[in-house]
């Protein structure tokens, strides 16, 4: 049976916002994510997140500390899955995954039954959002990172909140759709 997802940036969303984390030593969820992902499930959403990580690409970050990161990240949270893009877009690599593509949601729909017209995309950057508007669904901006910051190109999220919390309260648990 198909289920709307509530498909999530990393950093700046449910972790705080660092110039880049190369250890799992310095990945440091908010403290009301875990609270957050259980009430994305309890109102029947997958909660998954989608995260471009250009530090593995760029040397930075070797692909199993992140794998170690993206371990960590669902036993603390519950998040569902992580679907990453660790291509450094500056170094001339063309792909499809990384924000704004939307190479990573197609794989999370390749492996999990997904109502895209329920769906959402959370995040704090407008490669984020733009990423969310490509596949046809509802784009939420946070402002727990960097959204404070202008979006560049003129682009607007459907709904902006302070933070994940704030989202799932009044979007999810308030809003009964």
């Amino acid at each position: 049976m198909k289920k709307p997802a509530v498909f999530l940036d990393r950093d700046g969303v449910i972790t705080t916002e660092k110039s880049y984390v190369l250890k799992l030593s310095e990945l440091e969820t908010f403290p009301y994510s875990k609270a957050a992902i259980d009430m994305i499930h309890e109102k029947g959403y997958w909660a998954i997140v989608i995260t471009n990580q250009s530090a593995v690409g760029r040397g930075m970050l070797p692909e199993d500390e992140l794998k170690r990161m993206n371990e960590f990240l669902q036993d603390a949270t519950g998040v569902d899955a992580v679907f990453y893009c660790p291509h450094w877009s500056e170094k001339g690599t063309i792909c499809n995954c990384r924000k704004p593509q939307t190479g990573l949601i197609q794989r999370a729909m390749e492996q999990y039954d997904i109502d895209l017209d329920k769906s959402y995309f959370v995040g704090d950057r407008a490669s984020d959002i733009e990423c969310g508007q490509n596949m046809g669904i509802k784009t939420v901006l946070l402002e727990s990172g960097y959204g404070t910051k202008r979006l560049e190109k003129n682009i607007m999220a459907d709904y902006t909140y302070a933070d994940l919390m704030e989202f799932v309260k009044r979007e999810l648990v308030c809003a009964e759709k």
